[in-house]
């Protein structure tokens, strides 16, 4: 039993990223821009939080550095798929070499960065952030220590995240459109609907649903 609750704390670890960085690419990838340069703006966003993360934990409560670092993640993130979503919408570029050439260069920008100013490819930080048990809820027999004992605040919010997307997606007038801007620009044009400004939406927005990996995978 014990290695049992083991493998599914450790599943819900590297589960939870791999969530939200599916569901942000849904919200691209229905708008109708490819993009999979999923990882390396992954790893970018994930490397500015951490990077934070290492320089400001000694000096701030762990709450503000936690919520400071998923902003930066945000911000960082948001940045490639920016340069993504301009290559791809208004320049035309083929989207599947604008992607390659981001996540060529934000792998190999992190891994050079940590080289320069730690010496060495792992950043090393003072992990603070998990929770060994929530009260009363970690006593629930099976799912209580795989769900509430040794876990992050990020995993919650990662299962939220998956709730709410499901909403915006299927329940919301921004769904309703940002899924015609994909599977027929033409006549979401037609009525209105401006399909530069959904894709710009759906390419570029969906970044944030991938801010709370920077701790998700520690």
């Amino acid at each position: 039993m014990n290695l049992f609750i083991f493998i599914c704390q450790q599943t819900l670890i590297f589960l939870v990223p791999l969530l939200l960085i599916g569901l942000g690419d849904l919200f691209s990838e229905r708008s109708g821009v490819l993009n999979i340069a999923l990882e390396g703006i992954m790893v970018f966003g994930a490397f500015a939080g951490i990077m934070f993360i290492r320089s400001a934990s000694a000096a701030m409560p762990s709450w503000l550095v936690l919520l400071i670092a998923i902003l930066i993640s945000i911000l960082a993130g948001m940045l490639l798929s920016a340069l993504h979503a301009f290559a791809s919408i208004h320049l035309k570029a083929e989207q599947t070499i604008s992607s390659t050439a981001i996540i060529t260069f934000a792998t190999a920008f992190c891994i050079f960065y940590a080289r320069v100013m730690l010496g060495t490819e792992q950043v090393v930080f003072r992990n603070t952030f998990r929770i060994d048990a929530v009260p009363l809820l970690s006593k629930i027999p099976v799912l209580g220590p795989i769900l509430f004992q040794k876990a992050y605040v990020t995993t919650y919010l990662g299962i939220l995240v998956l709730i709410v997307t499901a909403f915006i997606l299927k329940r919301t007038r921004f769904g309703l459109r940002l899924r015609s801007c994909g599977e027929n620009p033409q006549a979401a044009d037609s009525v209105g609907i401006s399909v530069y400004k959904m894709r710009y939406s759906g390419a570029v927005s969906y970044t944030h649903l991938r801010a709370h990996e920077t701790l998700s995978d520690l």
